[in-house]
């Protein structure tokens, strides 16, 4: 039995998105249904954005390795306003130390001669401030946070003192596209993010877009590219993927199953062509795994659930 579209979203949003997110849950769904359902479904959680404030991001296997969790969030990474996330901590820092805006120029030294103090007041009061409530928010990897920093700092500083171009760098960190991670060593970062730690930084950033006023983070990953068995059926432009790829792929997904309690405020919704569910060779049936987490052992043969973790779309 299979469920429409439409209907699925007003259950989810009625279900998940009013209440349960916005409070720091997260889940991660598995929906499947032809490439018009999938298409209705990223349609539909974008309006969110709008609608209940959520950053939304969407993902699609046939452009990215979604089978390896860095490029996975790369992927996500380069949808995000970095910049306008961290001017909302930097205005509620503002905000919470009383300082009056300074207009549009927000350099220590506007704020300082607007609010009447010296530079080093403003800096020290602002850089404790962020030390308290960013640095030492420990829902963040260390990088994560240092990085957080340095976009909150750094359009502050004065030009003159050389301090400026780091959030550039950091971005660029952050999107996977820093050649030299030696070029962060004022920032403190020394790492690049791989597959090794990309997980922990999806969970940092589900963390740090609720501290930053969203409800939450709404991830849409379609993996239907790794479901093509033949190289030639592959369409101009597309990757095709091994079977090993695929593999990799659903060990990634079981991984983000397992660690949903450490997400926080995050939707993660796979779509997948029907041959998720009917081609043994590369769908679900070939990682039992992942398929003991997400099919249903019982279900009811009239009708699927709307809020089950694995959702055939199409026409009632």
């Amino acid at each position: 039995m299979t469920i429409a579209t439409a209907e699925w979203l007003e259950t989810f949003s009625k279900e998940y998105l009013n209440d349960f997110i916005p409070k720091g849950g997260a889940t991660v769904k598995f929906l499947v249904g032809d490439v018009n359902e999938r298409l209705a479904v990223v349609e539909g959680l974008a309006m969110e954005r709008d609608k209940r404030n959520y950053l939304i991001t969407a993902v699609d296997g046939a452009a990215t390795k979604v089978h390896l969790v860095d490029q996975l969030f790369f992927a996500v990474a380069r949808q995000v306003d970095w910049l306008a996330l961290a001017a909302v901590i930097r205005g509620r820092a503002l905000e919470e130390l009383g300082y009056a805006a300074a207009g549009s120029e927000l350099t220590i030294a506007a704020i300082a001669q607007a609010n009447s103090v010296t530079s080093y007041l403003v800096r020290n009061n602002i850089d404790r401030w962020l030390s308290e409530n960013v640095f030492h928010d420990y829902s963040m990897t260390h990088e994560f946070r240092l990085a957080m920093m340095r976009l909150c700092l750094d359009p502050m500083s004065n030009p003159y003192q050389g301090d400026g171009g780091i959030s550039d760098l950091v971005i660029d960190w952050l999107c996977g596209d820093l050649r030299l991670i030696s070029a962060l060593k004022p920032a403190f970062i020394y790492q690049k993010i791989a597959r090794h730690n990309a997980r922990d930084t999806f969970v940092s950033l589900s963390h740090w877009v609720r501290v930053a006023g969203h409800a939450g983070i709404i991830m849409t990953v379609d993996i239907s590219a790794y479901l093509v068995r033949v190289r030639a059926a592959v369409p101009p432009g597309g990757t095709y993927y091994t079977r090993a790829a695929t593999m990799d792929l659903y060990e990634a997904l079981r991984q983000f199953v397992d660690s949903i309690d450490e997400l926080d405020g995050a939707v993660v919704v796979v779509l997948a062509a029907p041959e998720f569910l009917s081609d043994d060779d590369r769908g679900l049936r070939m990682y039992r795994a992942l398929e003991a987490r997400v099919a249903e052992e019982v279900r009811d043969r009239v009708r699927d659930n709307p809020v089950a973790g694995l959702i055939r779309l199409g026409a009632e």
